[in-house]
């Protein structure tokens, strides 16, 4: 892959390919012209496309010229309308590869040149991916020489890898939880026993060895990251597991712990501690739905910051829930408020593809399992289509 962003790569970087000589290979493929509209020709634009996410990722440059494999010139394509092209191809992916790829395509302009078109594909955690078009039905893979189908023996690597990927995630999610539940958390946390735990965990840091620069975050005010609950202050330090921010002191009501890997963990001890005057233990859901919207866009911002990349599996757990149900200053008209029987509320991950996405829409179906276990059908503070309105 040309080793840039791709909103990045420019005319230099394209002339650095002739100029080096950068042959074709397992993570970049040149072609002179842009597929055309028959099943054969999209048929191969899906097989190259989906070559790159089931092996190491890689960019489909379009508008280069090539002789055994080595780019020679960069006539450019002829593009009346460059965003309708790339709407076109962007469709063809979207149709034909299930499931779908993490991908995307830009024009680079020349200076009064003819363009070059780039699809860069991601490497893919949750594949293999394979060509579903007009009953293709086949999975491809790469290697030096370039795509080719993939045999039983790798199709089953393939699927394993992924299982196995998922099950690392979960049964880290699963000691870090049993942790915090026995205290042992890198701060000393007070207030009380239920706690609000939220995950974010990219799957390519269970895939490989992956390290990002989390200890840049302690160095500068400007680049600090609160907790979720601050309290009376908040500060941040080095340690261990990477760099960790907590509210006030070494007795705080919240920590949020940023791994080497990209991970994320905060953890909050205040929220569900809450008592009414009756004594009841309630839930006060507009500050901690409010709260953890908030911060889930705060906390895929510094994974975006860092160069993570999705797919993330975001993971909301209760702690010591039995006996809590949802104050009821909204009223409730239904009568329908019950308490959680659930000793603990470990909820299913939602698996994101991008770090753009709306944290309401992320959460709400969390926030909506909690409502149930209390007696209701969903959350009064997101609309249907996951927009918070509270």
């Amino acid at each position: 892959m040309i080793s840039k962003r791709l909103e990045d790569i420019g005319e230099v970087e394209l002339d650095s390919l002739i100029a080096n000589g950068v042959p074709e290979g397992k993570t970049i493929e040149y072609k002179k012209v842009l597929p055309g509209n028959f099943d054969g020709d999209k048929k191969e634009f899906l097989a190259d496309v989906s070559s790159f996410a089931n092996t190491a990722g890689g960019d489909l440059i379009f508008g280069i010229d090539e002789t055994h494999g080595a780019p020679t010139a960069i006539p450019g394509l002829s593009l009346p309308d460059p965003d309708l092209e790339v709407r076109r191809l962007d469709s063809i992916i979207n149709d034909g590869l299930e499931p779908r790829i993490r991908f995307a395509t830009r024009v680079v302009q020349r200076g009064g040149k003819l363009p070059v078109l780039v699809v860069r594909s991601e490497r893919s955690w949750i594949g293999p991916h394979r060509v579903v078009l007009k009953g293709h039905d086949k999975f491809y893979a790469r290697n030096s020489a370039g795509k080719y189908p993939m045999d039983v023996s790798e199709l089953r690597s393939a699927f394993t890898l992924a299982d196995s990927v998922t099950e690392r995630v979960r049964q880290f999610r699963d000691d870090r939880i049993a942790k915090i539940r026995d205290n042992n958390t890198p701060v000393a946390l007070v207030g009380g026993a239920s706690k609000t735990i939220l995950h974010c965990i990219p799957l390519e840091s269970f895939s490989r060895a992956v390290r990002y620069d989390v200890l840049k975050y302690p160095l500068g005010a400007q680049t600090k990251f609160p907790p979720i609950v601050i309290g009376v202050g908040w500060d941040v330090r080095i340690n261990l597991d990477g760099s960790l921010s907590y509210g006030g002191s070494d007795s705080s009501v919240s920590y949020t712990q940023l791994f080497r890997n990209g991970a994320i963990e905060a953890v909050e001890a205040y929220w569900l501690n809450l008592s009414r005057g009756s004594g009841a233990r309630t839930i006060p859901h507009l500050a901690v739905e409010k709260g953890m919207v908030q911060y889930l866009g705060t906390l895929l911002g510094i994974q975006k910051e860092l160069g993570v990349n999705p797919p993330i599996f975001v993971a909301l757990a209760l702690t010591e829930t039995r006996g809590l149900e949802m104050a009821s200053a909204f009223g409730d008209p239904f009568n329908r408020r019950s308490q959680i029987r659930e000793d603990n509320l470990i909820l299913l991950e939602i698996v994101i593809e991008s770090l753009d996405e709306p944290a309401s829409k992320i959460l709400k179906p969390l926030f909506d399992l909690v409502w149930n276990a209390c007696g209701y059908s969903s959350s009064v503070h997101f609309d249907d289509k996951g927009n918070w309105i509270g």
